[in-house]
């Protein structure tokens, strides 16, 4: 079965979102969080574990449900992407983008993968749990039917409970109950452990039935397909669902897809901040394009080489000139776009790969320990470098954002808007100087996460820098700059 990675979500899709005029209900969200044993963080705090949620949407009839797992860190999210969901339904588990304005989605029907493939059964093991005080019993999918170890992750169920998400999973297994925990077969410390449940009421564009029909029309074409290219004696093997088409399926590794770490990382964070959108872009155009199943009439994989090479282009020019970001952070973007349109380029879609054979459940498994803590190394160290910045020419990412979108007002103080006239007739120009870029940078951080293009640290460095001086030059004051100076920040809000 196919290796379940990570699908990221755009709010604009470069590609269309399937509309129609039915939709599922999830009524409840159970959620879930990853729990390590206490030797195992290596350095790191539990708080380090907890920036991603793990949810699982249920609807009123625990038919059919919602895994949704992404970063609750908007730091994280900027880096790794944005938010995986997938649509479970009649024993097919099938990844959806979801657009945030609309609530539509968009799927492609060769994505999707078997819960349980032909022959397998959800088996009860030799052994009890308790799980945050409630009892619980351990099943898993066993590969080979005569041994209960034959199995790479395990489900711990009260089957006892009210709430039940079981049924939604396993259709097709009569159990019922709530799953307490997911847990691998190995030595591995981490396991993914229920943690609360509430009543919500999330609707999405969801016609489950079309969906089952063309992934039903997509397997029969595999059939199809295999009888009519390969010799009647190998025919037979080639239509397994999972792996007709998978073997050739290398979309995770392509580079439009995400951006690998292998040595050509960028070493300021925050500029992951800035390559993100475009990456939530390509990532759901490369589902619509022919090399990936999406038909005659899609896209095709170059077409959304051209759309990167030309937009991480225009970004870095449009970062730079609106001076949101600094010389040096744009030839280190401009190196960093070069050699993955250099990935890009030599790049081979549908070539063989060989898929280690999974469960279902790795969908909710918790990322491999060692992967998770590398994307810690890309945080930017602290550098004592402010006291060396010149504030003389004054720009402020909120004058930029609110001439794009007036609605971003509404994020920062009311003090923000058109700030230099209010900045009070100071004798000492100085003065006038840091009191404008000080509160100016409060500003910018207010909007930093919340809809502004802010860059975070140099926001900071600027606002202690003038902080600074401003405390330098308060004992020269005069005593109508002092009287000016404290009514002001004062009367801000």
């Amino acid at each position: 079965m196919k290796k379940i990675v990570c699908l990221a979500v755009s709010l604009t899709a470069f590609a269309g979102f399937a509309q129609n005029n039915k939709s599922v209900e999830f009524t409840k969200k159970l959620s879930y969080k990853i729990e390590m044993a206490e030797d195992s963080y290596k350095g790191f705090s539990e708080s380090d574990y907890s920036n991603i949620n793990y949810d699982h949407y249920l609807d009123k009839n625990n038919k059919e449900s919602l895994l949704s797992f992404y970063y609750n860190d908007a730091s994280a999210a900027s880096y790794g992407g944005s938010e995986s969901n997938f649509f479970v339904s009649k024993n097919w588990m099938i990844p959806l983008s979801v657009s945030g304005i609309s609530k539509s989605v968009n799927y492609t029907p060769y994505s999707a993968f078997k819960v349980l493939n032909d022959g397998q059964s959800v088996t009860k093991l030799d052994r009890k749990g308790t799980i945050g005080g409630k009892n619980c019993q351990y099943y898993a999918i066993l590969r080979d039917i005569d041994n209960k170890e034959s199995y790479d992750y395990c489900f711990c169920i009260d089957e006892s409970n009210k709430i039940n998400n079981v049924e939604s999973v396993f259709p097709d297994s009569k159990l019922k109950g709530l799953i307490l925990s997911v847990e691998y077969n190995t030595e591995t410390s981490y396991k993914l452990v229920y943690k609360s449940s509430q009543d919500v009421n999330v609707k999405l564009d969801i016609e489950s039935d079309k969906i089952s029909a063309d992934i039903k029309e997509y397997q029969e074409s595999l059939k199809l397909e295999a009888y009519t290219d390969y010799p009647v004696d190998v025919a037979e093997a080639a239509v397994e669902p999972d792996t007709a088409y998978g073997d050739y399926s290398n979309i995770y590794s392509d580079p439009l897809y995400s951006y690998n770490y292998d040595g050509n990382e960028l070493k300021d964070y925050s500029l992951y901040t800035y390559i993100s959108p475009i990456y939530s872009i390509t990532t759901t155009s490369l589902y619509n394009t022919k090399e990936y199943g999406g038909g005659e009439s899609a896209l095709n994989r170059d077409q959304i080489a051209s759309f990167y090479k030309k937009e991480t282009k225009s970004l870095v020019k449009n970062l730079k000139s609106a001076k949101i970001i600094t010389a040096d952070q744009k030839k280190e973007l401009d190196q960093f776009f070069k050699a993955q349109n250099e990935k890009i380029k030599n790049f081979v879609p549908n070539q063989p790969i060989d898929y280690t054979e999974t469960e279902v459940v790795e969908a909710w498994a918790a990322p491999d320990t060692a992967d998770y803590i590398d994307t810690y190394d890309y945080y930017t160290k602290y550098q004592s470098n402010y006291q060396d910045i010149a504030v003389n020419d004054i720009d402020l990412a909120y004058d930029i954002d609110v001439k794009d979108n007036e609605q971003i007002k509404q994020y920062a103080p009311d003090y923000c808007d058109n700030l230099k006239s209010k900045i009070p007739n100071f004798q000492n120009k100085s003065l006038s100087t840091h009191v404008h870029n000080l509160t100016g940078q409060i500003c910018d951080l207010y909007l930093y996460n919340n809809g502004g293009n802010v860059g975070y640290f140099e926001t900071i460095n600027s606002m202690r820098k003038s902080y600074l001086e401003i405390e330098k030059l308060r004992n020269t004051l005069s005593q109508k700059d002092q009287k000016l100076l404290l009514e002001f920040i004062k009367n801000l809000d």
